[in-house]
Formats: structure tokens, C-alpha cells, sequence
């Protein structure tokens, strides 16, 4: 029996609703990944502004002013504004109460109106907290139609804290130098004299990071990357004392090998190999970047030529050492060198070598210049032995020092902004 006409009609009617109603929903649903996208990539932006505005606060927090939260102030609003969002079509705003200051991470922060000013040099962390609202939805409210529903302006926030830690280094020579009576002097030469055995005594020492007596690990740290994850001031090194032959080691780093040392693949060279001894540097001081009167390159000059070791012997234009080595060519140096020369060392009171334990606490580091190769054969006799000091490792001045890259919590460079949260 054929159904009546309005009962069709009615049906018709439902299923227009019910596929209007289905169409809302899924581009409800299409514009809820759309949306979040969009709030997503908001966020992502709001978020380099905010770290860009804690890292610059950070880098005022020095202790040094008694006005460096205002200045601390103005670093992180100037920084974070220079950032844009929105898809980089809006700027962003900061406001000087979105940039706050604590004394520790975890601690609580303020704004600096509402820090004493007895506390304002104690303040080592910059917070930035940045939001943004109004942002408008672009398919998703179109789920207002469904009953019970309202969806209407969507916001963000973002946060970034930031602090002032040591940065990373040149890595560490196997050598401690002795706390002398009266400090050191950049450009100074430190002597020291390798005797039996290679056995160092003097200005300085060979040292074991890791407190074994053993002249394998020394050689490893010369021909490898030196020791980069350094004890913290305080800690001990040991002295291993003489134990065999370092000087083939040490001497890669001139780009001249002997004793089973083949060439660059069994230790990185310098970028020169030029020696500075008394014989080819007579004025005993600043060969880092100071001035010959013989016309000899600093080290700076040097490496920036590539210059090659100079050759043993005594005559005009030789290094007045003896290495008995194989050195490589300028060329070699250019094409295989690094940062081998320029290095931190420890300074320790050796006298506390003397006890059972020979160990010593490191008091700080300094970086130095390794300024000449060892001579070969050297456990027979005495042979002098010079590195040029170059200023405390943390001065900002110090060849040693990083680009700005924060190391570890036991990094000794000078201080750089670093995200912390």
C-alpha cells in the first residue's frame, strides 16, 4: 500500500535538519584543529617572546648597579616587543609588571616597584609571564548553533625565566698551576721544568683530573679534546707525578709527532705550530699579542697564517729546541687545525701536592698559552718549560672565554643569560 504524500514531506523535513545539523558539527570539528593550530602557533610565537624578554632581563642582573632591575626592566620589554605574533602580524606587548625578579628559581617573583631597595642586587632571576587575548576563532564558532554551546575570543599565555650562569670554555690542559705570592700579570711566562721522567716541577704541574696516577690518561686528554666537564672550585686533582713520556703528546698540539704520534689523525694540531721560547722570544712576556723587536709573528699573527713550527736548532729563524720530531707544513695546519694552544688550567697551592693524598683543592682557573713544544729525551735531564698567562678564565676579556654559549653548573667562563624554565 503506497504511503500518503505528507508523511513523506515530514520525513524529508527531518533529514535536512539532521544534515544541517551534521554539517555544523564537522566543520565545528575541522575548525577545532584549525582553531587549535592557530592558537598553537600564537603560543610558539608569545613563547619566544617571552624567553627573548627573560634572557635580556637576565643579562642586567650582574650585581654591579644599584639600578639594574629598571635597567633589567627596559632590556626585557625592549626585547620582547621586538617580537611579533598573530603569524607575525600584531606586536607584541609587555607591560613592566609582566617582568618580574626573584632571588631564586622557585622562589616568588615581583615587579621591581614592589622589591626594597635592600634586596635589588639580590635578585638573580627574570621572569616574563606574556599573554595574549582577543584572538578570534575562525571556524570553530560555528558550534554557537548547537544548543548549550558558546564559544567565543580564545587567549594564550607564555612564560620564560632566565639567569645569569658560567659559560662554556676552551676545554682544560692537564697542568696546575702553582698559587704564586704575587698574582700573576697577563703576558707573564710561568716556568716550570720537565725532569725525570717528564716529571714536572716549578710554576706548574701535570695533573689527573680524575686523581689516577696514570700517564695514560694524561696523554689522552693532550691528543684528545683536553677536559671539558671540569671539577667545581674546591674539588682536588691529583698528581701523577712522573710516569713515562708526555712530551710526544704534548707536542701534537704543535702539529709535531714522534714516538708513535703519525700525524693529525693521532692529535689534533693548532692552527700554527710556531714556537715561542727564549731563544725566539727573548722579551719573555706577551707573545700572545704583543711585539717582537725581531720581527717575529705573535701567536694571534701566527695563527692567522697558519705558520708551521720553525724547525729545531739554534740558528737565526729556528726555535732553539730540540724535539726530534716530524713537523707538518703550513698547509697541514690550515687544513687540519683547531683551537689546541689556548687552554684553562687550575690553579691549586702545590705545597698540598706534598701530603699523602697528593691531591689539592682547585682554588679557580686561568687560561694559558702553550707556548713551545717539549724537547724529546727529556728524562735524562732538565729542560725549561714556559705557558703564558692570559688572565683568570671567567674575565670576559679572556681568550679562553666562550661565545656566550651556558655550560654546566661547573663551567668557570664568564657569566651568560641562560633559560632556566
Amino acid at each position: 500500500m503506497q504511503r500518503p504524500f505528507f508523511h513523506r514531506t515530514r520525513q524529508g523535513g527531518a533529514v535536512a535538519i539532521i544534515v544541517a545539523l551534521s554539517i555544523a558539527v564537522l566543520i565545528g570539528f575541522g575548525g577545532l584543529a584549525l582553531d587549535s593550530g592557530q592558537l598553537f602557533v600564537s603560543k610558539t610565537e608569545l613563547q619566544n617572546a617571552a624567553d627573548a624578554c627573560a634572557l635580556s632581563a637576565s643579562a642586567a642582573l650582574t650585581g654591579a648597579s644599584a639600578n639594574q632591575l629598571v635597567i633589567a626592566e627596559n632590556y626585557g620589554k625592549t626585547a620582547g616587543q621586538a617580537n611579533r605574533v598573530g603569524f607575525q602580524q600584531n606586536a607584541v606587548q609587555v607591560a613592566g609588571t609582566d617582568v618580574t625578579f626573584s632571588q631564586t628559581l622557585n622562589g616568588a617573583y615581583y615587579s621591581k616597584d614592589a622589591i626594597a631597595a635592600t634586596d635589588v642586587l639580590k635578585m638573580k632571576f627574570a621572569k616574563c609571564t606574556l599573554a595574549r587575548t582577543g584572538i578570534k576563532t575562525w571556524l570553530i564558532q560555528v558550534l554557537n548553533v548547537l544548543p548549550g554551546v558558546t564559544i567565543g575570543d580564545q587567549a594564550v599565555a607564555s612564560m620564560g625565566a632566565a639567569t645569569l650562569q658560567p659559560s662554556q670554555t676552551s676545554c682544560a690542559l692537564p697542568v696546575a698551576v702553582c698559587q704564586a705570592a704575587t698574582p700573576f700579570v697577563k703576558g707573564q711566562w710561568i716556568e716550570g721544568a720537565v725532569g725525570a721522567q717528564d716529571n714536572l716541577t716549578g710554576d706548574f704541574k701535570w695533573i689527573n683530573y680524575i686523581k689516577a696516577n696514570s700517564a695514560k690518561d694524561i696523554k689522552d686528554i693532550l691528543t684528545g679534546a683536553g677536559v671539558c666537564n671540569l671539577p667545581s672550585t674546591g674539588e682536588k686533582v691529583g698528581a701523577p707525578g712522573g710516569k713515562g713520556s708526555e712530551s710526544a703528546a704534548w707536542n701534537t698540539r704543535f702539529g709535531i709527532y714522534a714516538g708513535g704520534y703519525k700525524g693529525p689523525g693521532d692529535g689534533v694540531p693548532d692552527e700554527t705550530g710556531y714556537a715561542y721560547t727564549e731563544f725566539s722570544w727573548p722579551a719573555k712576556f706577551n707573545a700572545y699579542a704583543g711585539t717582537s723587536p725581531s720581527g717575529y709573528p705573535n701567536f694571534k699573527t701566527a695563527r692567522s697564517s697558519y705558520a708551521a713550527y720553525q724547525g729545531d736548532g739554534k740558528k737565526a729563524g729556528e726555535s732553539g729546541l730540540n724535539t726530534n720530531g716530524t713537523a707538518i707544513s703550513s698547509a697541514t695546519h690550515q687544513a687540519s687545525g683547531s683551537d689546541r694552544r689556548l687552554g684553562i688550567v687550575p690553579v691549586v697551592n702545590c705545597t698540598e701536592f706534598d701530603g699523602g693524598s697528593h691531591e689539592a683543592a682547585i682554588q679557580r682557573f686561568a687560561c694559558v698559552l702553550m707556548l713551545h713544544p717539549l724537547e724529546q729525551g727529556a728524562g735524562g735531564g732538565s729542560t725549561r718549560m714556559f705557558l703564558e698567562y692570559l688572565g683568570e678564565s671567567n674575565d670576559p676579556t679572556s681568550p679562553c672565554a666562550s661565545v656566550g654559549l651556558p655550560g654546566s653548573s661547573t663551567s668557570v667562563g664568564p657569566l651568560v643569560p641562560s633559560l632556566v624554565q
